[in-house]
């Protein structure tokens, strides 16, 4: 049979749409998110961590004195998500809450030094399987893509505003 396609008898296959492969944005960015977390997973769970509460200790030591509203927005979980994950931390002793001096409503985390240690453990191992998750691309296409997901998440408002943060500052 002949390659060339105005020989071949059958009409052609209508284009395919992005619905058609399997490709909806929606779909595909959980799928790459439930690649992602299972991926962190495996290394968060050997210290009882969930990805989730990883993030939590990670946000808190960017930013000490963070408040839980804030927390919320950086680690993109509901408020009463977060109040939950809090309080588990500080249950296991791995961060403290303090009343705002400003106002004694809010409460301002911290870390522990046990939660610090459990953060410094878990970070090179965590950095790499965020890595793997990139690997499949070249460097440069994995800048394009990081900055890509950031333009999509700063277009609908769901990306946390931080001096230094983007897809070229450094891994914290």
């Amino acid at each position: 049979m002949s390659t060339d396609p105005r020989l071949d008898p059958r009409p052609p296959d209508p284009e395919p749409t992005v619905e058609d492969l399997g490709m909806a944005p929606a779909l595909c960015a959980r799928r790459l998110y439930q690649l992602g977390a299972a991926m962190v997973a495996t290394h968060t769970l050997q210290a009882r961590l969930s990805p989730v509460q990883f993030a939590a200790l990670q946000a808190v030591h960017n930013q000490p004195g963070l408040d839980q509203r804030a927390l919320a927005g950086l680690i993109a979980q509901d408020t009463p998500t977060t109040s939950a994950v809090v309080e588990k931390l500080a249950e296991r002793g791995l961060l403290v809450r303090g009343a705002s001096p400003a106002d004694g409503r809010t409460r301002l985390l911290s870390l522990t030094d046990a939660g610090r240690a459990v953060l410094l453990q878990l970070q090179p191992a965590v950095r790499k399987a965020q890595a793997a998750l990139l690997r499949p691309l070249p460097r440069a296409e994995q800048l394009q893509f990081m900055r890509l997901l950031v333009t999509l998440l700063e277009a609908h408002g769901r990306m946390p505003v931080r001096a230094g943060a983007g897809p070229d500052a450094p891994a914290a």
